[in-house]
């Protein structure tokens, strides 16, 4: 349950770091006489943490695909593989790991209080040092491209793993199992759940990363492709498109753990509708 509950937190931070977006480009709220501008502090206020919390998030994926396949590949000894003491730290460590990445890109953009002459009074504003090109670029290398493409290949090794340990197991045990039909029936019905959830969350977690990751790559080449930059429109569109993706992919994870894991299920319906499910 600690798995769930840190892809919870991530999930739950990366769609509120967006709504924080929405906001700021709500012509009513960038228009009033604040202190500062949300279109301007958006960036470094809630990308930056939206796209941390969103990384979180694919990682936790990864380890949940790889604690599902050991559970199929080694059910006997995958309790003393993956402890909860074990959990904890790998969850924490996922969170620190991902926010300790995140170090060069902060070098390189700061929030400063700033004279605004056509308003003639002082106002938050996001600052660039002149080393921010680079550091921008290392962060959208490791961040968003190598550890995401580490994820797919690794959620999509453990998937394969799954699928292939599950029809082995299957085989087994229809042929060992009783000759009635009936004996036969329900072998690996469980399994083939577990198989089915983890899948689905896999393919729903690569189709939605995918527009992100091409983005960064692309941003790596191309430094006018900034926020700031010369094709800002552009940037602006593309990009809302590409965080459509990671909102959708944060928020069917419930639905899908609702639907198909009943120990979920049960968790859920007992913690706020103080519900007992058999």
């Amino acid at each position: 349950m600690f798995t769930i509950s840190g892809l919870a937190v991530s999930d739950l931070c990366s769609l509120l770091t967006m709504i924080w977006i929405c906001i700021c480009v709500t012509p009513l709220f960038y228009l009033s006489e604040l202190p500062f501008d949300p279109r301007d502090i958006m960036y470094l206020t809630g990308v930056t943490p939206h796209f941390l919390f969103v990384k979180i998030a694919t990682f936790i994926t990864a380890f949940i695909t790889f604690e599902r396949c050991l559970c199929i590949a080694v059910p006997l000894k995958v309790k003393t593989i993956i402890t909860p003491g074990r959990t904890k730290i790998i969850i924490i460590s996922i969170y620190i790991a991902m926010a300790v990445l995140m170090i060069p890109f902060c070098l390189g953009n700061s929030l400063e209080l700033v004279f605004d002459f056509t308003r003639n009074v002082t106002i938050l504003k996001s600052t660039f040092t002149s080393e921010r090109d680079m550091l921008e670029t290392i962060t959208f290398l490791t961040q968003g491209v190598f550890t995401t493409t580490f994820s797919f290949v690794f959620v999509i090794c453990c998937t394969i793993v799954l699928v292939v340990k599950l029809n082995s197991k299957t085989k087994w045990r229809q042929a060992t199992a009783a000759k009635s039909d009936r004996a036969a029936e329900g072998v690996g019905v469980k399994d083939q759940k577990v198989v089915k959830m983890v899948t689905f969350i896999a393919v729903i977690f690569i189709v939605c990363a995918v527009p992100p990751t091409l983005l960064f790559f692309y941003m790596v080449f191309d430094q006018d492709f900034r926020i700031d930059g010369v094709y800002k429109n552009l940037y602006l569109v593309i990009w809302s498109s590409a965080f459509l993706t990671e909102t959708i992919n944060s928020s069917v994870n419930i639905f899908v753990y609702l639907n198909m894991s009943s120990k979920y299920r049960v968790a859920f319906l007992k913690t706020f509708w103080k519900k007992d499910v058999k």
